[in-house]
């Protein structure tokens, strides 16, 4: 199958999994999805989500230690 037979819409998935039974569901559900390869731009947006969230707990336990003092 290629890519594009792949690709199911919204309300495509909605009415498969209306019609599935529980059982059925249950074994969809558990079915492994692949990571994602991500491209150079993905990938450093991330680590800048990753460092400015590190920073930032940073700032927020430094105030709190100065609130304390």
């Amino acid at each position: 199958m290629s890519e594009e037979e792949q690709h199911v819409t919204g309300a495509a998935a909605d009415w498969i999994l209306a019609t599935l039974e529980p059982n059925q569901l249950a074994l969809a559900k558990k079915t492994p999805v692949p990571r994602r390869m991500l491209k150079g731009g993905e990938l450093a947006l991330l680590w800048t989500l990753r460092l400015y969230l590190v920073f930032m707990l940073v700032v927020v336990f430094w105030q709190a230690w100065l609130a304390v003092k």
